[in-house]
């Protein structure tokens, strides 16, 4: 598994079966430029993170599908002492990384590949009970994993399913005591939800936070109370995709180093868009910590 020009891990059940769609055009289109390369196919949750642990760098991956075969192929890469150059391909549902780089068709993305430019990208490392790992797009927590775990129920709608579990959680919103710790400052209050994210965009082109730097860093954190109407709710939502919810003076956007949430009731966290781990949790933003292909 050594010695090639890429290292090609996809999922084959991202997108719906998009990656195994993409992988035949990608095939051919590294044949046509001379590259030599391997396939790996996923088999199981964490086989691609195995996968980009044991790769001997210096080595170029390409990641095929989407944020959670990312989140995978990151969380390997973080545990590789090897220099690894990672390179991204869009085959989710969502993509919202591949939104950051401006390269959502296969065409912008494969370009980006092919031209060998590199940047290094921050990285979040989380502990969440004494369990370390690492995100590259986002964590949520309150409304922002009810909406990602009823949004999974509802597959069959396809990127409509978000939209139609936003709407669900607007009318059925839920309270959460916590105490919140950003840089050293103390919050307790009820929350609606807490976003914390490395990228501008999450799930399917939302501009969560659109004043995020991918090298910046810092992470860029969103929070919204719970005493804000469902009215206002279902009017805020909406501005979201432009990015001009921040406006709102509902909303708390800051930018920190650190930040730590300890809610009353432990509950599941979205990370880079898979529901897992759980509260309470510890973010810390490790600036410039991976190779990226953009």
């Amino acid at each position: 598994m050594f010695n090639k020009d890429y290292y090609i891990i996809y999922n084959p059940i991202s997108g719906n079966g998009a990656s195994s769609m993409i992988i035949s055009r990608l095939i051919e289109d590294l044949k046509n430029n001379l590259y030599s390369f391997e396939i790996i196919k996923t088999e199981f949750p964490g086989h691609a993170t195995q996968v980009c642990k044991q790769i001997k760098g210096p080595a170029k991956i390409i990641a095929v599908g989407g944020d959670g075969t990312f989140n995978e192929v990151i969380n390997g890469a973080m545990q590789n002492s090897n220099r690894l150059i990672l390179g991204f391909m869009p085959g989710g549902t969502g993509n919202a990384f591949m939104h950051d780089l401006n390269a959502t068709t296969y065409e912008k993305a494969f370009s980006l590949i092919i031209q060998n430019k590199t940047k290094k990208i921050d990285i979040m490392k989380l502990v969440c009970n004494n369990i370390m790992e690492y995100s590259f797009n986002i964590v949520g927590w309150g409304m922002a994993s009810d909406i990602n775990s009823l949004a999974e129920k509802l597959r069959s709608f396809g990127p409509a399913r978000y939209t139609l579990a936003s709407i669900y959680h607007v009318f059925h919103k839920k309270s959460r005591r916590a105490k919140v710790i950003i840089d050293n400052q103390k919050l307790s209050d009820d929350f609606l939800f807490i976003l914390c994210l490395n990228t501008i965009h999450t799930g399917k082109g939302m501009k969560a936070a659109p004043n995020a730097i991918l090298n910046d860093g810092f992470i860029d954190v969103i929070i919204l109370k719970s005493s804000i109407s469902k009215l206002e709710l279902l009017l805020l939502l909406p501005k979201i995709f432009s990015g001009k919810h921040i406006l709102s003076k509902k909303v708390k956007y800051v930018k920190a180093k650190n930040l730590s949430i300890i809610p009353e009731k432990d509950e599941k966290l979205n990370i880079d868009g898979e529901m897992k781990q759980q509260t309470p949790i510890s973010i810390e933003v490790l600036p410039k910590q991976i190779n990226v292909l953009m």
